[in-house]
């Protein structure tokens, strides 16, 4: 709220922050001065133990003072009225009041509160609103908890094959395309339209920490990866070039590289552009940078523990591209957050009977773990087989959170799927032992005696014909599993839940499952 001393009829400021346009109302018969972006509003969440960044415009080199409770900093606007001030870290607790003033302006926010703030971003499946989610209905009666914040990015127009309008064309182009966002409180209302996997994400983070959770919702339906990173970042990777700087007379929808589908449905929304020649395309979601710039770089810095990301559906059709991908994006993120490596837990896309490439996309979905402090949910246990929003999205929160507990919060809590870790190919012995990591207490087989997703690949016949085979034998002591497989075959692959929607019922003791591989062994010359 702003105190001015007067009251009027209302019109609009146009203001640059942050690299995006924001539209803010002012008082006639007062102008005002300082302005802040969006994500600073009554209710917000700040981020605990970290340095907490407030940024904004006011006078060209006007003095501005920013505090709360008893943290407080005076910095100066530059020619251009921008202006940052750092605020010292707090711990856990609240309400406050923010407050800036600047030459006898003042700014105030109240219900102010200091705890975990977290990013949730990707596609439809972290876009999916908790009200559609399995249960959903029984969750939202409950979903009542003043400690509990979500900064939710609405989009004006919906992906589908509906056309945008023309002023639509014009918006989006510039960025203008979510609604104006404000913290809210989490109430049935509230928690109903936001992400399902966020809010169950965030209400298990709740239950454990006991600290007040801002939960910072951006995700966009049917995005790819590269909408998602900024145009430079792009141009500078050899796999990703032409996305960020395509040749001459050519455009991002002549890319080799993005699902068919983004430039088929990108056609659709574009009906009513009337293309004239050598204009550049319309603004859109699915283009690569343009989240980047309008979903991305408007939040940044503001203080965050970390990002959740639950995307790659619209990346599945070339899995070669996708870990420069996620190398990328977050370096990207987290050079404009200027926090170092904050963490990321991501989901493992799961099972659906008509993709073909999910296995391998799969694959390379776990190759981000790579990247310094990232986590993976394993999620090959659910899905649907021909439904690519899986409606059990409370499994995917609180997998989610387990990880963050774990690794973030240092619960000693079981959070990891198994994974591969070595393996032993005894020929003479017809035989393949197998050695896995984050087993607890040891790995077992779910609903049932007999271990399903295992298949070697092969030779039978002395080598003339190639084969798929079950094996015949498989033994399971804790950490190592054995696959026996019939004299005379000659084995060339291993394979677990190498399949669109696999059969698959490997676990650990913590009930997580086993996550995807393939072993090609190196032969037998």
């Amino acid at each position: 709220m702003k105190e001015m001393g007067s009251t009027g009829l209302f019109i609009f400021r146009f203001i640059k922050l942050s690299s995006y346009s924001l539209f803010i109302f002012l008082p006639l018969c007062g102008w005002s001065q300082i302005e802040l972006p969006l994500l600073f509003s009554d209710h917000l969440v700040l981020q605990r133990e970290l340095p907490i960044p407030v940024w904004g415009t006011a006078t060209s080199d006007a003095l501005v003072e920013v505090r709360i409770n008893q943290n407080k900093i005076n910095t100066k606007a530059d020619y251009f009225g921008n202006w940052k001030a750092t605020l010292p870290s707090m711990k856990a607790g609240g309400p406050y009041e923010l407050i800036i003033e600047s030459e006898g302006e003042i700014v105030r926010f109240i219900d102010i509160y200091i705890g975990e703030v977290w990013l949730c971003s990707g596609q439809s499946n972290m876009e999916w609103a908790l009200k559609d989610c399995a249960k959903g209905a029984q969750e939202i009666s409950n979903a009542n908890n003043p400690l509990i914040r979500f900064f939710h990015l609405k989009k004006k127009h919906n992906m589908y094959t509906a056309p945008f309008t023309e002023d639509q064309l014009v918006s989006f182009t510039k960025g203008d395309f979510f609604y104006r966002p404000k913290w809210e409180i989490c109430t049935p209302e509230s928690a109903a339209a936001f992400s399902g996997v966020g809010y169950f994400f965030g209400k298990t983070l709740y239950d454990s920490l006991k600290v007040p959770i801002g939960l910072i919702q951006n995700a966009v339906g049917g995005s790819p990866a590269q909408s998602w990173i900024s145009k430079a970042a792009l141009a500078s990777h050899p796999q990703l070039h032409n996305l960020g700087n395509p040749p001459s007379g050519k455009t991002w929808l002549d890319s080799k590289i993005i699902h068919p589908w983004l430039a088929v449905r990108a056609k659709q929304n574009w009906v009513n552009w009337a293309k004239k020649d050598g204009t550049a395309l319309p603004g859109h979601p699915f283009a690569p940078a343009y989240l980047f710039d309008f979903a991305i770089k408007p939040l940044a810095p503001y203080a965050i523990r970390g990002a959740i990301w639950y995307q790659g559906e619209s990346n599945a059709t070339h899995p070669e591209s996708y870990p420069a991908m996620m190398e990328m994006m977050l370096q990207d993120w987290r050079a404009i957050w200027e926090q170092g490596d904050f963490p990321f837990y991501f989901v493992q896309l799961p099972k659906i009977g008509n993709r073909s490439r999910w296995a391998e996309f799969r694959e390379a979905q776990q190759q981000g773990l790579s990247i310094e402090n990232t986590g993976m949910v394993v999620a090959i246990d659910g899905g649907h087989p021909t439904d690519v929003h899986p409606r059990e999205k409370a499994v995917i929160g609180n997998r989610l959170c387990h990880l963050a507990l774990a690794n973030t919060y240092g619960k000693n809590i079981p959070a990891e799927s198994p994974m591969l870790a070595t393996f032993n190919w005894l020929e003479v012995e017809n035989k393949l032992e197998l050695w896995f990591d984050q087993i607890y207490d040891g790995l077992a087989i779910k609903n049932g005696k007999l271990a399903k997703g295992f298949y070697l690949q092969g030779y039978l016949n002395q080598g003339n014909m190639e084969a798929i085979i079950p094996p015949e034998k498989i033994d399971i002591q804790k950490n190592k599993i054995t696959l026996y497989y019939p004299v005379g075959f000659l084995p060339v692959k291993v394979k677990y839940a190498w399949a669109p929607a696999p059969e698959n019922n490997i676990i650990n003791s913590a009930g997580l499952p086993l996550a995807p591989f393939k072993i090609e062994l190196e032969g037998n010359n």
